[in-house]
């Protein structure tokens, strides 16, 4: 993305201006916020009602739908304004799973370690045979095995094994990475929300060739192995687009694929009985959670102030690091200022998103409507009066500091208000660009969005999209302290005499996608 540099002198006069004095920061009011939410803290009550509650919050289903309608309840019940879902129309299909099962019967009975692919219909009944096994990753894969797979259980060999990790270990961030971080001088390549859109949607139209090929080879199932080790199961996605055109698929735990397929490769024949039972029903609808705490100075109090993470996740575990976590979090900071009693001056807006899963669905369609087109840039009367987004999207580890995503003018006043939580292990400001969750589509039409540095944990390893992603691997103490910061940062924003202060406009996609 190039962005556009032409700011006129005067704002560059008014910007240094105000940053050159010092940034006020209300300890009195911080000490308050780390009082209540370090010492009376709700966080983990919230993670556990989105989680085992109403977990798995897949888009479109009945525990997306409860969940948001939970966390409105809760939110109109601690005193936020205007607590309500903005429903969107959303392309992807309904996919309610109501049962499944993958066993081996024979030479001995199993119960195998797997997980129904998402958007892939039910199998025909319960399937047993025994599972041919191929090797199938591209179209030229395709003629050897043509004609050949009708009425299979086919077990794909169709991804390698994550390397060069520790499954289970827990990492944080070192003295030394920090450093790296914080000495960054160039923000690197600007990250691009569209670029991120294409080549999502180019990912998904390789898949498309391979399920439609499976599909139209008549596969009574397909069932490929988790990238991840130690009994993980980490689900992947089907085309969303035309499930109809998918074969029922299952992706099984690595170590049981590979008992499975030596048994094959010894002449042993295990025979395997699966069986998916799924409901699929048209576009679902997506929807989004808002509420706020009103702004009450006159002269601002319009302006407003945002934090949130996605509200939706992946279905085989209950989404606790992806991302009940940020929305714990997210819940927990307006709670914290509504208990102790502050009155902002501008608005602070809560967004707990849908649809992220699946590139930004919800942050995307609520950013067009209120604030700007992303494809033309054609700007809303919002667009204006939004003084920054603050987003939490990294699982459960405690926030180190925060990406400037490469907007310099931000840095000052950034350092103040992490200059409280440097005891807590708060202290990084990096200029670098990052990607890949919902602060993308508010830097796309030019509004400052940011999201935090958060330790690693395991979720690269263990959790991130797979039956892993459960309440147990939340951290308590990290999700406390994400709390306090991320109330601090929206409370501080919201009491600056300026709004936040921009980096300039992208230029307008030349040639958008169709949504």
């Amino acid at each position: 993305m190039s962005w556009k540099r032409g700011m006129c002198l005067c704002l560059v006069v008014a910007v240094a201006g105000g940053l050159a004095a010092q940034e006020p920061v209300d300890h009195q009011v911080i000490a308050a916020i780390k009082m209540e939410g370090l010492q009376s803290s709700q966080v983990m009550d919230h993670a556990f009602h989105l989680t085992e509650v109403h977990g798995p919050r897949l888009h479109g289903t009945n525990s997306l739908l409860a969940s948001a309608e939970w966390a409105r309840d809760q939110l109109a019940g601690w005193g936020l304004a205007a607590a309500h879902l903005e429903s969107f129309e959303s392309p992807v299909p309904v996919w309610e799973l109501e049962s499944y099962s993958v066993e081996m019967i024979s030479p001995r009975y199993m119960r195998l370690n797997a997980f129904p692919v998402v958007w892939t219909p039910p199998t025909s009944g319960v399937v047993e045979g025994v599972p041919k096994v191929v090797k199938i990753r591209s179209e030229e894969d395709f003629e050897e095995h043509r004609g050949k797979l009708e009425g299979a259980i086919v077990f794909n060999d169709a991804v390698d094994l994550l390397e060069g990790r520790k499954p289970g270990a827990i990492e944080r961030f070192s003295d030394d990475k920090l450093d790296e971080l914080m000495a960054a001088i160039d923000a690197g390549e600007e990250p691009d929300f569209w670029e991120e859109w294409d080549d999502w949607e180019k990912e998904l139209e390789d898949w498309q060739k391979l399920v439609r090929f499976f599909r139209q080879e008549g596969v009574a199932a397909l069932v490929e192995p988790s990238s991840r080790v130690n009994g993980i199961v980490r689900v992947s996605y089907s085309d969303w687009q035309k499930p109809d055109e998918n074969a029922p698929s299952f992706v099984i735990a690595r170590s049981s694929w590979d008992m499975v397929a030596r048994l094959v490769e010894e002449g042993l024949e295990p025979v395997l009985r699966l069986e998916s039972r799924v409901e699929i029903g048209p576009g679902a609808k997506g929807y989004n959670v808002l509420a706020e705490i009103p702004g009450t100075d006159p002269a601002i109090g319009d302006q407003v102030v945002m934090l949130g993470g996605h509200l939706d996740a992946w279905a085989a575990g209950t989404g606790a690091t992806d991302n009940a976590a940020g929305c714990a979090v997210s819940m927990e900071a307006v709670r914290i200022l509504k208990a102790i009693g502050v009155k902002p001056r501008r608005t602070i807006r809560i967004a707990l998103w849908d649809g992220e899963e699946f590139d930004y669905g919800g942050s995307l369609d609520y950013v067009t409507r209120h604030f700007a087109d992303a494809k033309s840039l054609e700007l809303r009367p919002e667009h204006a009066k939004l003084s920054g987004y603050f987003n939490l999207d990294s699982g459960t580890g405690k926030i180190r500091g925060i990406h400037l995503q490469g907007n310099e003018f931000v840095r000052p006043i950034f350092e103040a208000w992490l200059d409280p939580f440097h005891y807590l292990g708060a202290e990084t400001l990096t200029t670098e660009n990052t990607s890949g969750t919902d602060h993308m589509v508010f830097g796309a039409v030019g509004l400052p969005g940011f999201t935090f540095i958060q330790d690693p944990m395991n979720y690269g390893t263990v959790t991130h999209h797979t039956d892993q992603d459960v309440y147990n691997q939340l951290s308590e103490d990290d999700l406390k302290q994400a709390s306090v910061i991320m109330a601090s940062f929206v409370y501080h924003a919201a009491m600056r005499d300026e709004m936040l202060p921009r980096k300039g406009m992208p230029e307008p996609r030349a040639e958008a996608p169709e949504d």
